[in-house]
């Protein structure tokens, strides 16, 4: 699903909305960065959350089927819905997805 924001303040922070309800209260948990070269098998997996960084090169998730890839996971402070925003690389676009995802644990 497409992200919403609200209009941001003179060109500057625009409020990302929960795809959920559409409110802007959101507070992201889990920030996970997937780095490689283009089309490679292997590469750079780190995830940071709950005050801690791990690192490995397990790119399962990667949400680019080539190349670099970013997920922010958030929780709804309003109606507590659980999504995920994906950025990814591809072929010198960049797409970006907010998406549904389950409750942490």
């Amino acid at each position: 699903m497409q992200p919403a924001f609200n209009p941001p303040e003179n060109g500057h922070y625009a409020e990302l909305l929960c795809p959920s309800c559409g409110g802007q209260y959101q507070h992201h948990y889990r920030i996970e960065v997937f780095e490689r070269d283009e089309d490679q098998d292997t590469g750079v997996h780190i995830i940071v959350e709950k005050g801690s960084a791990t690192i490995d090169q397990n790119l399962t998730g990667n949400p680019s089927m080539r190349r670099h890839g970013l997920n922010i996971y958030f929780g709804c402070e309003l109606c507590h819905a659980y999504s995920v925003l994906s950025i990814a690389q591809h072929k010198g676009n960049t797409y970006v997805d907010f998406s549904p995802t389950a409750k942490p644990t």
